[in-house]
């Protein structure tokens, strides 16, 4: 009987949308070649919803950029409840290019969520960043130490 009720309880979870959640960017590292920043993922006072562990991140190009910025985003097929307390992050990963031959340049990152709203802003600064060729990459949501209790259902 307990089993049919908790059942219940996550099934009436509802979808995140860009309404109820808010996302910022912390934690920027770079070394010689590799650079790095989390985004994180917060819901709003008194809000409880789920969303995908496989982050859904996509990148742009300026305009007069014709060559497409490949994004690779991990994820392990997961369904997450986001709460007030437990903020997720996600940490994108990208290098420097070695050469202008090596270049592409980004300048937006957009975040989607389950109910098919979306939200875009700045990568990381304003402006265009130059990044090497492969692209970035993209780490599944997960919760930091102190950070909360994420669930997977």
């Amino acid at each position: 009987m307990a089993s049919a009720t908790s059942t219940a309880t996550k099934a009436a979870v509802q979808p995140c949308t860009t309404n109820n959640v808010s996302f910022y960017f912390g934690g920027y590292s770079y070394g010689l070649g590799q650079r790095r920043f989390d985004l994180t993922l917060l819901a709003h006072d008194g809000i409880t919803c789920s969303l995908s562990d496989t982050p859904l991140i996509t990148v742009s190009s300026p305009p007069d950029e014709t060559k497409k910025v490949p994004v690779t985003v991990n994820g392990r097929g997961g369904t997450l409840v986001l709460r007030t307390d437990s903020p997720l992050h996600a940490t994108i990963f990208y290098s420097a290019p070695d050469t202008q031959a090596d270049k592409r340049e980004v300048n937006g990152l957009t975040l989607a969520v389950p109910d098919g709203t979306s939200r875009a802003t700045n990568f990381l600064f304003p402006g265009t960043t130059d990044i090497y060729k492969s692209g970035v990459s993209v780490t599944s949501w997960e919760t930091g130490i102190g950070m909360g209790q994420g669930e997977e259902r």
